[in-house]
């Protein structure tokens, strides 16, 4: 009985398949460059850095959103060095990136 419990529950969790262990993906396409980005996660608030799993590096993801626009979001990625080179006030409240 005890086996058949444990069984139950490596099954229900997924311990076997290795598809379940793997991190998820999140692609997105920068409006100025139209290069394709990985991330690990979603960037959803306006200025998120994060790591990309294409460049193996740090980046910082700019969310630009407006009411009733198409597609939702547009997304500007700038490189992590390029950010801490900037001031506070840019480093807050944007900059223009440079392709």
């Amino acid at each position: 009985m005890k086996i058949k419990v444990i069984l139950l529950l490596l099954f229900i969790f997924g311990c076997g398949g290795k598809k379940s262990m793997l991190p998820d993906s999140y692609e997105i396409k920068d409006i100025d460059t139209d290069i394709v980005h990985s991330y690990r996660k979603e960037p959803k608030l306006k200025k998120s850095i994060v790591y990309c799993n294409i460049h193996k590096e740090n980046e910082v993801v700019w969310l630009d959103w407006q009411v009733n626009q198409i597609p939702k979001y547009h997304y500007r990625v700038d490189s992590y060095k390029n950010y801490i080179e900037r001031t506070w006030v840019e480093q807050h409240y944007g900059y223009r990136i440079a392709p």
